[in-house]
């Protein structure tokens, strides 16, 4: 399986996982619950999104230090874009701090979730 599928299959598993966690929170709690779930989800999706759309922006073939650098660059900005998204959720939305951080904190899981269906010895690169 090529990374892009790789990468697509995690963004799948994430939504999947945010609205299963949205659901219940619902179920658990309350409407404000539900959004903030659903809000923090969509800040996890959104920095995975930033990130993959970095790292495939580099062309095949391109120098390793360019490779490089898209993931360094872009793993930088996802952590602050993370940190300036988070802080203006719980600072300026109407948002419950516990099910949106568990909601975010679920998502990111969908990277380990992913890795016994994505795994394959001979991966490729693309």
């Amino acid at each position: 399986m090529g990374a892009k599928q790789v990468t697509r299959k995690i963004v799948a598993i994430q939504s999947l996982i945010a609205l299963l966690t949205a659901i219940a929170a619902l179920a658990l709690g309350d409407a404000q619950a539900f959004y903030s779930a659903l809000v923090g989800g969509g800040i996890s999706l959104l920095v995975t999104a930033y990130f993959a759309s970095k790292v495939f922006s580099v062309r095949i073939g391109s120098p390793a230090a360019k490779i490089a650098r898209a993931f360094y660059v872009g793993e930088v900005v996802k952590l602050l874009l993370t940190v300036v998204l988070l802080s203006v959720a719980l600072l300026w939305l109407p948002v419950s701090p516990l099910p949106l951080l568990l909601a975010y904190m679920a998502t990111l899981m969908a990277y380990w979730l992913a890795l016994p269906f994505t795994f394959d010895a001979s991966v490729r690169t693309l």
